[in-house]
């Protein structure tokens, strides 16, 4: 299991933000966000790319908070889980290519 997840992790690292693919401005590299709401555990498997600047940044999850973010990038749902449909769309995209 170990190995499936540590792979799993290095090809989601690979991918482009799933925020700048849709709206531009990423600035730095790839981070992995866990997606969960308010204190919930976090898994491995429900994580998402997003440079640094849609993670961290002053345009970030984190950055502005996920109220400001949800309203302003407004995923599938407006949910920090529209993030996996994005993530979910890409890598069909990819697949078919």
């Amino acid at each position: 299991m170990a190995n499936a997840k540590a792979s799993w992790r290095n090809m989601l690292a690979g991918l482009q933000c799933v925020v700048g693919k849709r709206h531009g401005g990423c600035a730095g590299g790839i981070n992995l966000h866990h997606v969960a709401e308010g204190s919930g555990l976090r898994s491995d498997w429900s994580l998402v790319p997003l440079c640094v600047e849609h993670h961290t940044g002053q345009s970030g999850l984190h950055g502005m908070g996920s109220k400001n973010f949800l309203r302003l990038y407004r995923p599938p749902g407006e949910s920090e889980y529209g993030l996996l449909v994005w993530l979910l769309e890409d890598l069909a995209h990819r697949k078919a290519a």
